[in-house]
């Protein structure tokens, strides 16, 4: 992925520029103890490093500002952490998928997770840019005293603190080309919060906020569904919970609404009312359906499949920090009933549904050779019962986007 490559090279670069300065530190060593032949390497460093904190010491001022960017530095460090930690929660939360309350547990975390690890990253990396700034300052000011401590005092190797000229500039660049590299990382990390760059944590962590994939109710069925296979979709270990706590139960006991209003759906009702279901049966309140459809960081979209004389709905996935579409899952509409059939989060783009997905066409019938999802197969009436009248179907249907057709 870019963003891990540009990532890298930062990293590599603070790496490179931390060796030189080791290399010409090194060197300045070397120059002392073939004057200091009784001191050991250690010795000479240690002496080199009180002088500086002596320097400082003896100007509160600049000593102040120095302690003021260690503790940016720090919390800097800490929002970082964080953010880091928040984003692969992601990953590790899919365990509590194990457990009842897993599933919920798992969705808030989804939710959440992202926007305070943008805030994080973003107010740490804030704070590093005003540290640099101060590091900046305090470099040049040090390098500035130590060229004229040398100059005044005329002084060779004989004098512990004195630095060749040409090595202390080199030190001196070396020092500000470093923070300037952390300083364009905590820029790009800053913006990366702000705009919500950082990609998904992994498959994983991505499959925690999509679509569980659901077996058939009896063991022979769930047996049949894990063993299919598909050229263009890898199917998924997640099982569905219907407790009797879980929504499911009160879509089923709706009432069939009137004809009519099955007759007077438009393809975006009906897009609406499949997505609510699908959702539903994931174990979905309808507000929370809601708020998935006008998700800020995935976008959802139906697809019609012209020739299907409009039995056949495909949804998808968009993914913007990925650039990566999913297709969830497809509904086949027969008659007043309707079911819906797994894709997988398949990521292989559709040139012809019918052969990707099993799907016998005999003229205007469509029969898939796979098990539709378990509960799924529903009355379109009862789904208008049990979804349209709600406040939150407006919004879903808003939120869901008209993708492009999908060829047969």
């Amino acid at each position: 992925m870019i963003f891990y490559f540009i990532l890298s090279l930062f990293m590599i670069a603070v790496l490179v520029v931390i060796a030189l300065q080791h290399l010409n530190t090194n060197r300045i060593l070397d120059i002392q103890l073939e004057q200091h032949k009784m001191m050991f390497p250690s010795q000479v460093r240690g002496a080199r490093i009180v002088y500086v904190r002596g320097i400082y010491r003896s100007h509160p001022s600049k000593r102040n500002w120095r302690l003021v960017a260690i503790v940016l530095d720090i919390l800097a460090a800490i929002g970082l952490v964080t953010a880091i930690v928040m984003h692969y929660q992601d990953a590790f939360s899919a365990d509590l998928m194990t457990s009842p309350f897993g599933l919920r547990l798992a969705e808030m975390l989804a939710a959440s997770n992202n926007e305070i690890q943008n805030i994080f990253l973003f107010g740490g990396m804030t704070l590093a840019l005003i540290s640099r700034m101060i590091w900046f300052y305090l470099t040049q000011w040090l390098f500035q005293l130590l060229e004229k401590a040398d100059q005044d005092h005329d002084s060779d190797a004989t004098d512990l603190y004195w630095t060749p000229k040409h090595l202390l500039k080199r030190q001196y660049q070396l020092r500000i080309s470093l923070q300037g590299i952390l300083m364009v990382g905590a820029i790009f990390l800053a913006l990366t919060g702000a705009f919500n760059w950082l990609p998904v944590a992994s498959e994983m962590a991505s499959q925690t906020r999509l679509p569980r994939t659901v077996s058939s109710s009896s063991a022979s069925a769930a047996s049949a569904s894990s063993e299919i296979t598909n050229e263009s979709a890898t199917s998924s270990s997640w099982t569905q919970n219907t407790d009797t706590t879980y929504p499911i139960d009160a879509m089923k006991t709706a009432p069939l609404a009137p004809a009519s209003e099955l007759a007077g759906l438009t393809d975006a009702d009906r897009a609406a009312l499949f997505f609510t279901a699908y959702w539903t049966l994931n174990g979905l309140q309808q507000s929370e359906v809601a708020d998935y459809a006008n998700s800020t960081s995935e976008t959802y979209s139906y697809h019609l499949v012209p020739g299907s004389s409009s039995k056949l709905i495909v949804f998808s996935e968009f993914i913007p920090s990925v650039n990566q579409t999913d297709y969830m899952f497809y509904a086949l509409i027969d008659g007043e009933q309707v079911a819906f059939y797994n894709m997988y989060q398949s990521k292989t783009p559709i040139t012809s549904l019918a052969s990707q997905y099993s799907l016998t066409v005999s003229g205007t019938t469509l029969r898939p050779s796979m098990p539709e999802i378990r509960d799924s197969d529903m009355n379109m009436r009862q789904l208008i019962g049990a979804f349209k009248s709600d406040k939150s179907f407006d919004q879903t249907k808003k939120g869901l986007h008209r993708g492009a057709d999908i060829p047969l």
